[in-house]
């Protein structure tokens, strides 16, 4: 029975293993012990679930506290910057997880372009929280100006957390890995990069609903 692994190899494909073995990114054969769910998976999903939580708790405190008063300023333009930042990121992502599943070594090239667009993304938020000290609104300045930094300041240590685990992907790639290995880690970033993305998008209508 001829398989998906013997028929040649395209040029976009996954390089040949190095001489002496060991495992390929492609090698469906890994060791029981890789496949076993390990413990950064898990510690993901418990991050998303207490991520859920705590933006579920700061926007029920912030809509409470503001108790129906408008806005009290104008979103900087790089919250919008921001947002097209982060949805281009859930497409490098996106193309990133299916060149994986392809077994196509550009999701290499989509993983770096997610890792950029990370970085670009939190200068756009230092740029934002400038622009809006010198109208000098500060944590303490009300209560939009303090949930909207509260907020904003917690959802960019889960971008840190974001780039990280785009990190332990090229490590994985360094490393040679086995394949599932490799597509499991690539698609639990992608999946967490998604939730975070997502969280921006709620966190930005929110204060939209709040200024009309």
């Amino acid at each position: 029975m001829v398989t998906t692994l013997d028929k040649p190899r395209r040029r976009t494909q996954l390089p040949p293993l190095p001489p002496g073995g060991g495992n390929g990114w492609w090698d469906s054969s890994d060791d029981p012990q890789s496949l076993a769910v390990p413990s950064w998976q898990f510690g993901t999903w418990l991050g998303l679930g207490t991520l859920t939580v705590l933006f579920a708790a700061l926007s029920s405190a912030y809509v409470v506290r503001i108790g129906g008063e408008r806005l009290a300023f104008a979103l900087p333009t790089t919250v919008w910057v921001s947002t097209v930042l982060l949805i281009a990121n859930s497409i490098a992502l996106i193309v990133a997880r299916r060149a994986v599943e392809r077994k196509d070594r550009r999701f290499v090239g989509w993983l770096w372009a997610s890792f950029g667009v990370g970085l670009a993304f939190l200068f756009s938020q230092l740029v934002t929280w400038s622009v809006l000290a010198g109208q000098g609104l500060f944590v303490t300045t009300n209560p939009h100006s303090s949930f909207f930094y509260v907020l904003t300041v917690v959802h960019g240590a889960h971008v840190l957390g974001g780039l990280g685990a785009l990190l332990r992907c090229w490590y994985h790639v360094r490393r040679r890995s086995g394949y599932q290995r490799l597509r499991r880690a690539v698609g639990m970033t992608a999946t967490y990069w998604h939730f975070v993305d997502a969280v921006w998008l709620w966190i930005v209508l929110l204060f939209v609903w709040t200024s009309l």
